[in-house]
């Protein structure tokens, strides 16, 4: 972190962003290996700030957060790619968010960086690592339990994985999906939850469009993973190549949940789905192709109790399928994917396949759809076994200035048009959304 960054982290938020404001948008830093460009998206406002709205969160959430006898709470958040702390920060919509995840019994996210001291071990061009260290941050959110099945688990291969596995574990922060063998990879994540003598366990697979992230060495680090089948079929007198995930791997998948259902009292199933269209030469792809469907629901005919969905960098639909809630893509949760001095932003931007290039745009102002800046919070409450209540609550992630890529509760607009998002998305499944005032609640059978 440089000098000037510490000075403004020593600052109020309020006076940090009036700074930035008025710097001139063209400044210009020494723009060397690991230094970033001021004039980048992430270090400067283009857009003027949404108008603050007078929102009691502190009273919304309480309100939320009222309990019965018996009830146990769990919340659910999708991709995290982190590496700045943000719990500190006092803004009522950003520290009401956390709040929610620590009142929870349990609080899952899909841990898509790496914790390790040993960055000299990158593999690709992203850096998503922090210092061991940061894993009391991670804890500072609320989460507790998290999937590392997914293509960024061994950005600094099996030693940074290791590294990364005990650095959860020294937090007891609860993983599954990554181990030190394929079997551990496999293996359920189990949390004992004393005041409700319950346990919890997560099983977490990842679904890519090549088999390159599969375990070739069965005694090594290695992820869960459910590899993709290709077949050719005769359509309209051509020939067309149909993808799917591997029929053995589901099968495997199947058998983790059959033995994990005899250890767990609520088992939770996490896929992290990069299947051939995430491309974003396809566009922003918030369906689920019909041959990924398989999967989600043969866990929860396997014994998943629900099947937590990421991946796509977007939301998708919700399907209550067997009784049981399946979340298609939870979409981004913390995307702090462009800070801050690792890699300059505009070398990032222009490399990275998935960034949006709109015309006439200069590369330091590129941004993420929004699409992928909305989001939702998923909140469920149990009692004895059952499911009482599945609540949505909409956030947005902010694209640009000192916060760039950190969650904030959804302004009463934004929050209206993603919960309107999750009813259209979540439609073709049959599945009702209500909403209840600044969110939302998905309607049981």
């Amino acid at each position: 972190m440089s000098r000037m960054e510490r000075s403004l982290r020593s600052l109020p938020l309020g006076t940090v962003l009036l700074a930035l404001l008025a710097a001139p948008a063209q400044a210009q830093t020494a723009a060397g290996p690991g230094k970033d460009d001021a004039r980048a998206v992430h270090l400067r406002r283009v857009h003027p700030p949404e108008p603050a709205e007078r929102i009691d969160w502190a009273g919304r959430i309480t309100e939320l957060l009222k309990e019965e006898p018996g009830d146990l709470s769990l919340t659910a958040v999708g991709d995290m790619i982190f590496n700045q702390p943000i719990t500190q920060l006092p803004d009522p919509d950003r520290a009401g968010l956390f709040r929610l995840m620590q009142e929870a019994d349990v609080a899952y996210g899909n841990m898509e960086f790496s914790l390790n001291d040993r960055p000299e071990l990158q593999r690709p061009f992203y850096n998503f690592r922090a210092p061991k260290d940061f894993r009391w941050e991670l804890a500072r959110t609320g989460i507790n339990l998290v999937s590392q099945a997914n293509n960024h688990a061994m950005d600094f291969g099996p030693e940074g994985l290791k590294e990364c596995l005990q650095a959860l574990d020294h937090a007891n922060i609860t993983h599954a999906g990554a181990g030190t063998t394929l079997a551990e990879a496999h293996a359920l994540g189990k949390t004992e939850l004393a005041g409700h003598k319950t346990t919890v366990g997560l099983l977490a697979y990842m679904r890519y469009w090549t088999a390159k992230y599969r375990s070739r060495d069965a005694s090594a680090p290695s992820l869960s993973t459910i590899d993709p089948a290709v077949i050719l079929v005769a359509k309209d007198g051509k020939v067309e190549k149909v993808e799917g995930p591997l029929e053995s791997d589901v099968a495997v998948m199947e058998e983790d949940i059959l033995m994990a259902r005899r250890k767990t009292d609520l088992l939770l199933v996490s896929l992290h789905n990069h299947d051939v269209t995430h491309h974003r030469a396809y566009g922003i792809q918030d369906k689920t192709p019909p041959n990924e469907e398989i999967m989600f629901r043969r866990a929860i005919e396997a014994g998943a109790d629900m099947v937590l969905g990421t991946g796509p960098h977007v939301l998708r639909g919700i399907e209550i399928y067997k009784g049981k809630p399946i979340f298609y893509s939870l979409g981004d949760f913390i995307y702090q994917y462009r800070t801050p001095d690792r890699i300059p932003a505009d070398i990032l931007h222009q490399r990275d396949i998935e960034m949006p290039r709109p015309l006439n745009v200069s590369v330091w102002d590129r941004r993420e759809s929004r699409e992928v800046l909305e989001t939702v919070m998923v909140r469920m409450v149990m009692n004895q076994g059952k499911l009482k209540r599945i609540q949505l609550l909409p956030i947005t992630i902010d694209d640009e200035g000192p916060l760039y890529g950190v969650p904030k509760l959804a302004g009463t607009k934004r929050g209206a048009e993603i919960i309107a998002l999750m009813q259209r998305l979540s439609e073709p499944y049959g599945t009702k959304i209500v909403r209840k005032g600044w969110y939302a609640e998905v309607v049981l059978p």
